[in-house]
């Protein structure tokens, strides 16, 4: 994941200072776009209510050019909303020159948002109102986060935004999510929400291109790719190696899909592409990451769809002298990464799920050991705790590996239009739909594997519907008579009880038994022995994904807060926590309990409140100043959210203004 750019807020002085163009007293990270702001000519008092808004026919033609995305992402886009909403927060969606195509107020914001012109035909690109998360990112092409005063203008002083770029399959920026409100409600936990949803969004887009290229392409593709001999990648813009077979993964050794093709071959995509293009080779010699040579010729055919290039096919044919290099020197690689880095996983059919707790081991244990089968496959357990990984283990084990993996969140997409996402749909089959029709879910997944998360929330009917595909591996695409045939391996999940349901008669008894013809059940996070070992191994992977030359530590306090706090969100809500943490954080060398986000901060003070003893011990008096220390960690990092507003820190932190103003003195905040 690209890493964000935060904008933080400077002080009001400082905004006027360059305004007037005085020089600032310190450098801040947000002037050089305030500079770019004012090239591109952008008021600093923002423009006029009525200007640089489109309406009628411009406004649906640039909706007509967001309608792939708007259809495709629905349910991503459903989930972004209730998530915003619930924040009072207005989620908006602009398009790849930053006006506003599709937006829904949020809660008690959505008066103020229409008020500055938040709303469906808004240009907020940075030419029209300068810095600003939306405008920001299409000029950046990685999320961006704006508070307060970082705006360039004036008139969104009082606002804090989080936007991120979605890319189509061809590597082009085609629009930005965003969530906005006031900086009061200010939330990294949203903000690293609005990431993860551009990204589903880029993903949707990327399979609605595979499917529109040609009849189960990626199944093609992909036995095709094994059964070749010399090494093959698939390449996708702007560079993501995204499939490999097994002689491109012996070769290249611990290279995995979304490793970057210039860090392997040494080129980038586009200079591939010309390759494609001009119908000629590469001669490579280079050293892999892991100091193994690579040398050899590689050539590269194109992928595409709707005139488009979606892909690229590279071929690798080593050189002779290849073969007597690798193994051994993989070996030696292999162990001494080893001996850095925290334990592995499980099994390596679960690379990605860390477990260290005998329950997680024994049941990923059993996953592996039916992975290999036909049977479906029944994984129980909470929202959070990691059913996905699971499943995309399971997928990995099994023969169908290299074919596709597809999942699917029936309790995220609505009743109504669950089966014509599964099954697909004819050609306007139904008020809105495609006229050539579309493949659904079940087709895309066609000789892999289809995880259906969430299966406790289908209807009656589709339940019926997915029993006969079970069955039979028969099924009819909306609107049309005509019987197609599928052969899918079915993974399900649910959190729910499926045996009470049954007796209730929510869920089909005959489907239920179909489906549960192997039961994996994961323990929540609470439960597990491996807490802290689990939050060190997570707090190892977010730093090399964002880039960092030295993890921090948890400090002792976070690590008994983290075996102490019950973990409603599991694994999910750890890492998210972890997320926040490393940024608040900062260069710090430790997470301390000030670093945590802000809605765990009440959790915080009752699960590490001292004791009420009358006669403290030695021990219980280095509680409390370890807890002390931590409420002034704690309030350090209210008043700088809040730019010294004491106030508005109280407020965050849910304490009287009397309290801070002792955690102040007692640390002497104020110096």
């Amino acid at each position: 994941m690209v890493k964000p750019l935060i904008l933080e807020p400077p002080s009001e002085s400082e905004w006027l200072d360059f305004q007037s163009d005085r020089r600032l007293a310190r450098a801040h990270a947000v002037v050089p776009h305030w500079q770019r702001s004012r090239k591109l000519g952008a008021s600093h008092e923002g423009p006029a209510p009525e200007t640089a808004l489109e309406r009628g026919s411009a406004l649906r033609s640039r909706e007509e050019r967001t309608e792939a995305l708007l259809s495709c992402g629905a349910s991503v886009l459903d989930d972004a909303r209730r998530a915003a909403h619930d924040d009072n927060y207005s989620l908006l969606l602009a398009d790849s020159e930053g006006v506003i195509v599709n937006a829904s107020a949020g809660g008690s914001f959505g008066s103020y948002a229409r008020r500055v012109r938040l709303i469906e035909g808004a240009d907020w690109s940075e030419r029209t109102r300068g810095t600003n998360a939306i405008g920001t990112a299409l000029s950046e092409r990685r999320p961006v986060f704006v508070g307060a005063t970082a705006h360039y203008a004036r008139a969104y002083h009082r606002l804090v935004c989080y936007a991120a770029p979605v890319f189509d399959a061809d590597g082009e920026m085609v629009a930005v999510l965003d969530a906005t409100s006031t900086f009061e409600h200010a939330d990294a936990k949203l903000a690293f929400g609005i990431i993860g949803a551009a990204h589903a969004l880029s993903e949707l887009l990327r399979m609605r291109a595979y499917s529109m290229a040609g009849a189960s392409v990626t199944r093609v593709l992909a036995r095709s790719l094994e059964q070749m001999n010399s090494p093959v990648a698939i390449v996708e813009p702007p560079g993501r190696i995204s499939r490999l077979n097994a002689a491109a993964r012996l070769l290249l050794g611990g290279t995995n899909a979304g490793a970057s093709a210039s860090d392997v071959f040494g080129v980038g995509f586009d200079a591939l592409a010309r390759l494609a293009l001009r119908a000629e080779s590469l001669h490579i010699e280079r050293a892999l990451a892991d100091g193994a040579p690579l040398r050899g010729e590689l050539r590269v055919e194109p992928i595409e769809s709707e005139g488009r290039l979606i892909a690229l096919l590279a071929f690798f044919e080593p050189a002779a002298a290849r073969s007597t290099v690798g193994p051994h020197a993989r070996r030696r690689t292999h162990s001494h990464s080893h001996s850095q880095a925290p334990a592995a996983p499980a099994t390596a059919t679960f690379a990605g799920l860390f477990a260290e707790d005998e329950r997680t081991r024994e049941a990923l244990g059993w996953a592996a050991r039916v992975a290999a089968s036909r049977i479906p496959v029944m994984l129980l357990a909470e929202t959070g705790a990691g059913k996905e990984l699971v499943a995309r283990g399971i997928h990995r084990a099994s023969p169908r590996a290299e074919l596709p993996f597809v999942a699917v969140n029936c309790g995220s997409i609505a009743p109504t239009l669950l089966e014509s996402e599964l099954f697909g749909y004819g050609p306007s089959a139904f008020s809105g739909a495609d006229k050539r029709g579309r493949e659904g879910y079940l087709q895309a997944a066609s000789g892999g594997t289809l995880f259906l998360d969430e299966v406790g929330e289908m209807s009656l009917g589709m339940q019926a519907a997915l029993l006969r595909v079970l069955e039979a591996g028969a099924y009819r695409r909306v609107g049309e008579t005509v019987e197609r045939h599928t052969d899918v391996r079915v993974v399900c999940a649910t959190c729910r009880d499926l045996d009470a349901m049954v007796e209730d008669g929510q869920f089909r008894s005959d489907l239920y038994f179909r489906l549960k013809g192997a039961t994996v059940r994961l323990p929540p996070l609470r439960e597990r022995s491996d807490i802290i070992a689990l939050a060190r191994y997570l707090l190892l992977e977010l730093s090399v994904t964002s880039e960092l030359v030295a993890p921090p530590t948890l400090s002792p306090e976070v690590e008994r807060f983290f075996v102490s706090y019950p973990w409603p969100g599991n694994v999910r809500q750890l890492k998210s926590t972890l997320e926040v943490a490393l940024v608040m954080a900062a260069d710090d060398d430790a997470i301390r309990l000030g670093h945590l986000p802000v809605d765990l901060q009440l959790e915080v003070r009752a699960i590490c409140a001292p004791p009420e003893t009358a006669a403290p011990s030695a021990a219980a008096s280095a509680s409390a100043a370890s807890l002390a220390d931590a409420q002034i960690e704690i309030a350090r990092a209210a008043l700088a959210a809040e730019g010294g507003n004491v106030s508005a820190a109280a407020r965050r932190l849910g304490v009287a203004r009397s309290t801070l103003y002792r955690m102040i003195k007692r640390g002497d905040l104020r110096q």
